[in-house]
């Protein structure tokens, strides 16, 4: 399905000033709402999506907030004459993102930027990393089958750190990936707290591990520039502007280093959905496992997966429902109206992606997983042209749908192949809760999801 860059809004109006506010309250004084939004916010944006409506009101850290859901939403979002993203952000969720990077960047400057990370993201980049993905994927089920119980979750971690690491940074595994891995939990700890600069709070720690992090980057690019190399890496640092002909700098490379491990990083939470979902649903599981088991043994290939169908549809369910992140950072450039209701410039815009997945509207029994729903007799994601956009809205290379919108997807399709059409049998240990602790970003299983697995 094409999605367009730049969607006709049939309810923006030249004159905004008879159209009211958002519907919604500003909570505390300064403070707003931020402790119900830190404290869980998927339920903080869906409960009042579904009372107020897909546009309303609040307040956080002294800012006045719209948030807005649902497809109409989404395409709203990448208007860039109504949303910009520099201001956008909390500072302290900018500061842990590694300031200046993509999210935050617009216009020339973000397309520029765009272009040299899209370097480590083209079809050639991502077959020559699929070799690296297998392999990964295939030493962590062998290493899981032989240790008893685990907590799958740190695993998942893990792989997805490693992966990342070894494809894109050209980091090996080994001490100086075990202090980033250290590091980025830190760091995600300071994504869901209060930005308190006080010695000891999480939000101080987080920086403190964010400066180590980006001191690693930094080394590693030098180390590249010094011996050039074909990883992700290698290929951003090879890019030239389009303006001028010059590479990327140093600083702005380690601050995408950053933002591409932080937003690559999820992974590890459409793997845990993948599992327990399949576990729920055994005959979901076991026709996906006919399907995979029909591929031919040995090296996969990106034709391959993509001549799977279950697999795609699973894979396409299993990022709609995933409770990664609740909302993305805008500011209203100028004064306009969404379904109905004013949004004054300079408000921050924010847009609730996984509450945009889950409108009854486009989609049956949102909340179910059900990857039929993606099928061709049903193809529910084609009720509206932005329906389904679990990296975003819009064009990759010159707006700001997620650099990695293929890269991600495709690991996971790795994990569910090499994990289902093996002999692979997994059991969640009893008794244990797999609800998800919504404090966190992304969301944790709070028992960290106990398992063995085995071979059959």
């Amino acid at each position: 399905m094409a999605l367009v860059d730049q969607p006709s809004h049939p309810l923006a109006q030249t004159n905004h000033t008879e159209a009211p506010l958002p519907p919604g309250r500003t909570g505390l004084p300064f403070l707003g709402e931020i402790a119900d939004l830190l404290k869980d916010g998927f339920g903080f944006v869906e409960e009042r999506t579904r009372r107020l409506g897909p546009v309303w009101k609040t307040k956080l850290l002294g800012r006045p907030t719209a948030v807005i859901c649902g497809p109409d939403a989404a395409g709203r979002f990448i208007d860039e004459s109504q949303i910009q993203r520099d201001g956008a952000m909390l500072p302290h969720i900018q500061t842990l993102f590694g300031g200046r990077s993509l999210p935050v960047l617009d216009g020339d400057e973000h397309r520029e930027r765009k272009a040299f990370v899209m370097e480590a993201f083209t079809r050639d980049a991502l077959t020559a990393y699929l070799p690296e993905m297998q392999g990964r994927v295939d030493a962590a089920l062998a290493s899981w089958c032989d240790a008893g119980e685990l907590t799958w979750l740190d695993g998942f971690k893990r792989l997805a750190l490693e992966t990342i690491c070894t494809t894109i940074l050209g980091i090996p595994a080994g001490p100086t990936l075990d202090a980033v891995a250290r590091d980025y939990e830190l760091v995600g700890g300071g994504f869901a707290s209060l930005p308190l600069p006080l010695p000891g709070s999480k939000y101080t720690r987080a920086k403190a591990a964010l400066d180590r992090i980006l001191a690693v980057y930094e080394r590693t690019i030098h180390e590249h520039l010094a011996t050039p190399r074909s990883d992700g890496l290698g290929r951003i640092l090879a890019g030239r502007s389009a303006r001028d002909g010059r590479a990327i700098r140093v600083d702005e490379a380690k601050r995408e280093l950053h933002h591409i491990v932080v937003a690559g990083l999820i992974v590890w939470a459409w793997f845990v959905t993948a599992v327990v979902e399949l576990d729920r649903h055994p005959e979901m599981r076991e026709r996906l496992r006919a399907e995979l088991g029909k591929m031919p043994t040995g090296p996969l290939t990106i034709p391959g997966l993509m001549s799977c169908p279950t697999l795609a549809q699973v894979a396409m369910e299993v990022r709609r429902l995933s409770p990664v992140v609740s909302l993305f950072f805008g500011k209203a450039r100028q004064t306009f109206e969404f379904a109905g209701h004013r949004i004054p410039a300079g408000w921050m815009v924010l847009w609730g992606i996984r509450s945009s997945h889950l409108r009854p509207e486009i989609y049956t029994d949102p909340e179910r997983f059900d990857p039929d729903r993606f099928s061709p007799a049903r193809h529910e994601q084609d009720r509206h042209p932005y329906a389904y956009v679990p990296n975003g809205a819009g064009g990759a290379l010159t707006g700001h749908k997620c650099a990695g919108y293929e890269f991600g997807p495709l690991f996971l399709q790795v994990f569910l192949a090499q994990l289902l059409r093996g002999p692979h049998r997994w059991t969640f240990s009893p008794g244990q809760d797999l609800s998800l602790d919504y404090r966190l970003i992304p969301p944790e299983p709070r028992d960290r999801l106990r398992v063995r697995l085995t071979r059959q």
